[in-house]
């Protein structure tokens, strides 16, 4: 029996763009990746050809989160 391939991706959300979370995750899930989500931010759009966007740093929730995962 195969064992199923996981991994944490740990990256910024862009809301509008070809980047971050939302390419990396349908990707590796058509590869048949179980995929486990640690955003680092949260972006409007990504940073390349876009101005004015927002940004809203995780950094402090990723601890959180990772510590409620050791509790499941």
């Amino acid at each position: 029996m195969d064992r199923q391939k996981r991994v944490l991706a740990i990256h910024d959300i862009s809301c509008v763009g070809r980047c971050s979370l939302t390419v990396a995750l349908p990707v590796l899930s058509a590869c048949g990746v179980e995929c486990s989500l640690l955003p680092t931010a949260l972006l409007s759009t990504h940073t390349g050809g876009f101005s004015g966007y927002t940004f809203l740093d995780l950094s402090d929730e990723m601890e959180k989160v990772l510590d409620h995962w050791k509790t499941l």
